[in-house]
């Protein structure tokens, strides 16, 4: 029976084996599990009773882990861990989908195989009294110091030198370890609650702050407002904005909406971009923690029931301090099951919790909505059904350039957005509601060209810092306030910022505070210009910068570089 339970336990590495590939899958997936198996059962070999109970939720949790494994081709994170314990119940089944019970069933096994072995073994005194059990004990103890001891004698330098590599190469072991099951699963548990701990900290100090929001009038109908906050999206791909191939046939077509065609994100990461939006911070701040909380709070105060609805990670170096402001909201949900390497879910997941809150809630909402976007790997963000540019960075073959490649994959995911979000203008539009969308993305992109071969963001190249950005208004909008959208469409074509996202998002809601700034505002015709400062790795106003001649980096004046 010890055999069934080595093999239920450890059936998430066996899956692992079976998607994976290289040798670190087998080391860490086969070998470190199977010998840490070993030692765990040698350490407790006069109670292995205890052993097998002990190993109970482990058999119970193997067959989900195995799950997952299957899905998404690696084991779960740290960060997969927040966002699993953000899922609620409907959550769930949605994501488990018909194999919900399947699994459950296999749970129950599991934990009752565990549990067997462990009181027939207790029934029968077993033990393991062979002298082998001493010999991997003893190797058990003996191979810390010997991995410390080698990577000492083998390197060079003075003692503080070599014991760092020393140190260092402990922590590759338990790096390895941390992938495998069962025995990774505590490490991944306690980064989990180390992040999630700091993140809602963050989270908690703004508890107390207040803007004082309220209603500039009442308005009889429902109100429902949708921020869709959009990831490395550039604005040149865009059919919207003027470019040639067509990636938005969708939003072409509709009615009320409005182009915001000069917008510009003052730094080219999330981490710092995304602040920027939500709240009331400095653009030049480089920290993306502020002393004010967010849109969230403000909307709350004014009556609004809130709501994130991310397709994004709670938590890690780039979410966490984005999530201190999603838990602003009333409604939390968290619908990415995979890293941002992974495939993971696509955007259309956001459209069924969306009509979720239009259905649970009665109130006026303020819902928005987290993309993933255009976030690489590009291929992964969109369904084949919208395989438009051939051939993608993952087609087969070798003749066409890697160039093309990209902006094919790319602008895939730019064809996908724009389907997205007409699908969501599509249901605002089916409520009846006094209704609008805001979306805008939070940074831009590099893509590898004939002269500068950086791809992804945070570069610092002009196309990271230009991004799109629009606004759709029911027919009921309109009517309830054509001042509003009057002046919108004035100052639409206005060298904005995403610094006066706040402040618009204020005004389109119909909510005031004491200090709120209507000359950020594009709803306003008090909206200002500000010179657009741009950050990292220079600092310098767009407006009147240079660009290098080869990858168009964002420069003061009087800087231009040949790179």
């Amino acid at each position: 029976m010890f055999i069934f339970l080595a093999t239920i336990v450890m059936l998430p590495n066996l899956v692992w084996l079976w998607v994976g590939h290289g040798t670190d899958v087998w080391v860490c997936g086969l070998v470190i599990p199977s010998i840490l198996l070993i030692v765990f059962f040698a350490i407790l070999g006069n109670r292995l009773w205890l052993a097998s109970l002990l190993l109970a939720p482990f058999a119970a949790l193997a067959p989900l882990e195995a799950f997952y494994i299957d899905k998404y081709l690696r084991p779960t994170s740290a960060e997969i861990l927040a966002t699993l314990v953000a899922t609620n119940p409907r959550e769930a089944r949605e994501y488990l989908g018909a194999a919900i019970w399947m699994l459950l069933l296999y749970v129950l096994a599991g934990f009752l195989l565990a549990m067997l072995v462990a009181w027939r073994s207790w029934q029968s005194r077993l033990r393991w009294n062979h002298r082998s059990r001493v010999w991997v004990v003893t190797g058990a103890i003996l191979l810390p110091p010997i991995f410390f001891g080698t990577a000492v004698f083998t390197s060079s330098g003075n003692t503080s030198a070599r014991a760092t590599d020393g140190i260092h190469s402990l922590v590759s072991l338990t790096d390895s370890i941390e992938p495998g099951y069962p025995f990774g699963l505590f490490s991944r548990i306690a980064q989990y609650h180390q992040q999630w701990q700091k993140m809602r900290m963050g989270a908690a100090r703004l508890d107390a702050f207040r803007f004082k929001a309220y209603r500039v009038a009442a308005i009889r109908r429902r109100q429902v407002y949708v921020f869709v906050l959009g990831e490395s999206s550039r604005r040149d791909h865009w059919q919207l904005f003027g470019y040639g191939r067509p990636t938005n046939p969708q939003l072409l077509k509709l009615n009320n909406l409005v182009t915001i065609p000069d917008l510009v994100t003052s730094w080219p990461e999330s981490i710092n971009a995304i602040p920027l939006i939500l709240t009331r911070k400095p653009i030049t701040t480089s920290s993306p923690i502020w002393k004010e909380a967010s849109i969230l709070r403000a909307m709350w105060e004014a009556g609004f029931d809130t709501y994130w609805i991310s397709n994004q990670l709670a938590i890690g170096k780039f979410d966490s301090p984005v999530s201190t402001y999603a838990y602003e909201a009333k409604h939390v949900q968290f619908l990415n099951h995979a890293s941002y390497s992974d495939p993971g879910s696509r955007d259309e997941v956001l459209l069924k919790p969306l009509m979720d809150a239009l259905r649970d809630s009665p109130n006026d909402l303020f819902v928005v909505l987290h993309m993933m976007g255009s976030h690489t790997d590009y291929d992964y963000r969109y369904p084949s059904s919208f395989e438009h540019f051939r051939p993608t960075q993952t087609d087969p073959g070798r003749e066409d350039s890697r160039q093309e490649r990209t902006r094919n994959s790319y602008d895939n995911t730019i064809l996908y957005t724009d389907h997205v979000l007409a699908q969501i203008i599509d249901t605002l539009r089916g409520t009846d509601a006094v209704s609008a969308l805001f979306f805008e993305s939070d940074h831009g992109e590099s893509l590898p060209s004939q002269t500068c071969s950086l791809g992804g963001h945070g570069n610092g190249t002009r196309y990271e810092y230009q991004v799109p950005a629009l606004f759709w208004y029911s027919e009921a909008y309109d009517k309830t306030f054509p001042g509003r959208v009057a002046i919108l469409r004035a100052n639409s074509d206005k060298k904005v910022l995403n610094g006066d996202t706040f402040e618009s998002l204020i005004d389109m809601a119909g909510i005031n505070f004491p200090g709120h700034d209507e000359s950020r505002s594009l709803f306003s015709p008090q909206w200002t210009y500000r010179p657009r400062i741009v950050n990292s790795p220079w600092q310098a106003n767009i407006d009147s910068a240079e660009f290098s001649n080869r990858c168009e980096f964002v420069m003061p004046p009087g800087n231009k570089s040949t790179r």
